[in-house]
Parts: structure tokens; C-alpha cells; sequence
């Protein structure tokens, strides 16, 4: 993993170059939209009327395609690669606090 040291912050480029190309499916792309809008895996499974074990594998499948561990970190993914924008929000209802 490389690393670069910019104004104190420490880094992962390999982040960066992750987003250009996301490896995950049509599906998996879906399901990351909804949970880069903070929707739990019920709220998911309700809305794209699957399983709750089928989304809870898809989330996984998605956190090992994109070297990643957290949904935190599956937001920023998200919403640098452009799959979710402020209008995501105001489509679902949800609007961010400034």
C-alpha cells in the first residue's frame, strides 16, 4: 500500500485509484448507493425486496472488492467515484445538516 505524507495527513493513493473503476457489479452499485445514504440492511433488503442475508452478502462482497471495512468507508467511496451526490439525499427524503 503506498502512502504519501501531504501536509501531515498520511494517505492511501491505492483510495484514489479505486474510485476510477469501481469492481463491483450493477447490484453492488446499487446496494453501495443505498448505503451511502445511511439505509440499514432491512431498509435495503425492504426496498429492493431481497433478503436481509442476500444484502448482508452483498455488503461483504463489496468491502472485499474495495479493500475496505466499514460503511463509513463505503460512503466516501460512494460519494468520490460520483454514484452519490447531494441530490441522492433530496431523492430519498434525507437532507445533510451544515
Amino acid at each position: 500500500m503506498e502512502t504519501k505524507a501531504q501536509e501531515g495527513v498520511i494517505f492511501d493513493t491505492s483510495f484514489v485509484q479505486r474510485l476510477t473503476n469501481l469492481p463491483i457489479s450493477k447490484r453492488e452499485k446499487e446496494i453501495l448507493v443505498h448505503l451511502g445514504t445511511g439505509k440499514t440492511n432491512k431498509q435495503i433488503a425492504d426496498t429492493l425486496s431481497l433478503s436481509t442475508s442476500t444484502i448482508r452478502n452483498h455488503i461483504s462482497n463489496i468491502f472485499t472488492k474495495l479493500k475496505i471495512s466499514n460503511r463509513a468507508q463505503a460512503t466516501a467511496i460512494a460519494i468520490y467515484s460520483g454514484l452519490i451526490t447531494p441530490e441522492t439525499f433530496i431523492e430519498e427524503g434525507r437532507f445533510l445538516k451544515t
